[in-house]
């Protein structure tokens, strides 16, 4: 594929990406070509059908998530501060998009992605957790889909970078409350409080 050929194909799927966060479901595929600055005809040149696209838009947001997660392992020593970059940069990446068009693709199954990611979890957690410095009754399920939840376009009308800058904040919220702390002596239970 010559350079610009793959130029405009990373573009239609990074605009892909975007316009799905935006619309909060799959965007028009005119709407991917105007923004991405090329004809309907490259769209389609690139990706005959529907599948074609949202297949490659959710294969490199969870490539490039993956890809930044096992970079982390390897050069950020503490546990917490590893998951901590690790969700916000796939929060940059678009992590969002996987979880809206996985109900829109008819074969959303990819083993290579599963196992990495899988083991790219289970190596955070399990450090975090091994360092004291996580809650030990976390799963890589909770981090997951608690990602999951915050990466998730609120549907309220938010400015595209304003929604992004409180999914970081309530990210940083939540990833605070998982840290384990020392509770201390136990506090008696006050009656009728609930």
């Amino acid at each position: 594929m010559r350079a610009d050929a793959r130029k405009n194909r990373q573009r239609l799927i990074d605009v892909a990406v975007e316009l799905v966060l935006e619309v909060g479901g799959e965007p028009a595929r005119d709407a991917v070509a105007e923004r991405a600055g090329v004809g309907i005809g490259t769209l389609y040149r690139h990706f005959p059908d529907r599948q074609s696209l949202l297949h490659a838009a959710t294969r490199h947001v969870l490539e490039k998530s993956i890809s930044a997660g096992e970079a982390l392992i390897e050069t950020v020593p503490d546990g917490v501060d590893a998951l901590r970059q690790y969700m916000h940069m796939a929060l940059d990446n678009g992590i969002g998009a996987v979880n809206i068009l996985h109900p829109l693709l008819e074969k959303p199954d990819w083993p290579d992605l599963r196992a990495r990611a899988a083991m790219l979890m289970e190596s955070m957690v399990d450090r975090a957790v091994r360092q004291g410095s996580l809650r030990n009754d976390l799963s890589e399920r909770d981090i997951v889909f608690g990602l999951t939840r915050f990466a998730r376009p609120l549907a309220v009308g938010l400015p595209s970078d304003e929604e992004r800058s409180l999914a970081h904040r309530h990210l940083d919220f939540y990833l605070d409350g998982l840290c384990a702390q020392d509770p201390g002596p136990a506090q008696p239970a006050i009656s009728g409080i609930r």
